[in-house]
């Protein structure tokens, strides 16, 4: 679970990245390109939240 913690951030940080690039150059593909690590990361969470009920 470990790696998967540093896959999250890895994950929300692209996004932070790639939303800071969308507001700069105005590009609606680039906030998508966000919302999937964000989606990705989210996942992960579910994952891990899951098989920690378990």
């Amino acid at each position: 679970m470990i790696g998967d913690y540093s896959s999250i951030n890895d994950h929300l940080e692209s996004a932070r990245r790639l939303a800071d690039s969308a507001e700069t150059k105005a590009d609606p593909a680039i906030y998508r390109e966000a919302i999937d690590e964000l989606v990705a990361a989210i996942r992960l969470l579910m994952r891990n939240s899951q098989e920690s009920e378990d």
